[in-house]
């Protein structure tokens, strides 16, 4: 029967308390790995610290990949001088535990041990192979080579329990980021979808506005709302106010401003407010809209038909838009601007409450069109653009003038001039003809 030596004995439990202590350095280490515990740096932190403090882990960096471009990312270094871009790159290549000669890249900075960490993938399990998505960079933490390969071991189970962990929390949030980003999509494309069912909706009201003109809109955006505005108005006393502009910007926000306007304009115009003042409440609306830090802008066209003893007249301002066209007989007359655009205060610019609107008698036949910058500055495969020049002789070659051949014609012109191009801008046009 043998018996144990002193010697043994002390030898024994000094090796109980190393695995004791090894042992408990993981229970840490799993207790760190839960719900709602710190992730990453903060992490590493503190594994660092029971690596330090149960293995004397005197210099140490990991790095990972789990990063939206698989870059690597130097997530916790400690008493390495510094880990260049080279030395991550060099230490990436490593599949198997790898030990950077002293005169190497990695070895010049202090890194011992470059230790590939991740899931491991076979090929069996006699065969230790891992596909690494993280690395340790260890340096000076063992007084022994066996002393060495003991820690080595739980070094790497720790490194891949924190990496497994950290891969499965990076998973994780991706995945909920892209339900975010879906549910978000699904949000905008909805209201989307409502503000251009709006933008229809305004088309559809003007049919009918008053028996003695035929009114006409139409909307193309680019996307599925845009900066466009347009509507007819009737006020309580039996006059007719339509208008046509355009917000600076595409898309959502210029959708916002435009829907702002679109009340604005409502409300004012059934106050009986006067077209001067009307466009000087606007400008002073969109400066406080876009701000000192914005340089956003807004033209408008605002006109009014008011039926009177037989006679129709057309009352008018035009804040920096493109000239619409007043048809008369098979002449065009072109309703150029008198004011400089809504939102930008320029030197030299007039108050709008100081400017007459224009005035003109209409008769019987005569045809206003309106329109937005998507048709005169669309572009052609060679990158010019449409110019005004061609509308203007579009409508003078009209056979037959009415608001839905004109309308048709300029469509035409436009599918026919663009070709394969896709549209440059919102497109909206604004029709109407005294009967």
């Amino acid at each position: 029967m043998s018996s144990f030596s002193s010697v043994d004995v002390e030898r024994l439990s000094r090796e109980l308390a190393i695995r004791r202590s090894e042992v408990e350095a993981l229970q840490e280490v799993v207790r760190l790995l839960v719900p709602g515990r710190p992730r990453d740096t903060a992490l590493l932190i503190a594994v660092a610290s029971i690596l330090r403090a149960r293995f004397g882990v005197k210099r140490l960096a990991y790095i990972h990949t789990f990063t939206p471009d698989k870059r690597p990312k130097l997530a916790y270094f400690h008493n390495f001088p510094s880990i260049s871009r080279d030395a991550l790159e060099e230490a990436m290549q490593a599949t198997s535990m790898y030990f950077p000669e002293p005169d190497s890249l990695l070895g010049r900075m202090g890194v011992e041990v470059v230790m590939p960490l991740g899931r491991y993938v076979g090929p069996n399990t006699r065969v230790h192979q891992v596909e690494p998505k993280a690395w340790w960079l260890l340096g000076d933490f063992a007084e022994s080579d066996e002393e060495r390969a003991n820690d080595l071991i739980y070094l790497e189970v720790i490194g891949t329990l924190i990496t497994v962990f950290l891969e499965n929390n990076y998973i994780h949030e991706q995945q909920l980021q892209a339900e975010r980003l879906r549910l978000e999509q699904q949000a905008l494309e909805r209201e989307l979808e409502f503000a251009s069912r709006l933008q229809r909706r305004f088309a559809l009201k003007s049919v009918g506005i008053h028996p003695r003109i035929d009114t006409l809109l139409h909307y193309d955006a680019r996307q599925k709302v845009g900066g466009d505005l347009a509507d007819f108005i009737k006020t309580p006393e039996g006059d007719v106010v339509f208008y046509i502009g355009d917000v600076s910007g595409k898309g959502i926000s210029a959708a916002l401003v435009m829907a702002n306007l679109h009340g604005q304009i409502q409300t004012l115009a059934e106050l009986r407010v006067d077209l001067p003042t009307i466009m000087d409440l606007l400008h002073r609306r969109i400066s406080q809209i876009y701000g000192e830090e914005e340089s956003g802008f807004v033209t408008l066209f605002i006109g009014k038909l008011s039926f009177t003893e037989g006679r129709v007249v057309m009352e008018y301002m035009n804040a920096g838009h493109p000239p619409p066209l007043l048809w008369r007989g098979g002449r065009v007359e072109l309703l150029e601007a008198d004011q400089t655009v809504l939102g930008i205060d320029l030197p030299g610019r007039r108050p709008f409450q100081e400017t007459q609107p224009r005035s003109v008698i209409l008769e019987e036949g005569d045809m206003f069109i309106g329109y937005t910058d998507g048709l005169i500055e669309q572009p052609e495969a060679g990158g010019n653009i449409l110019g005004l020049e061609p509308v203007i002789a579009c409508i003078k070659g009209l056979t037959e003038a009415t608001p839905k051949k004109a309308l048709q014609a300029l469509r035409d012109l436009l599918e026919s001039y663009r070709g394969n191009q896709p549209l440059e801008d919102d497109l909206t046009l604004l029709l109407w003809q005294i009967r």
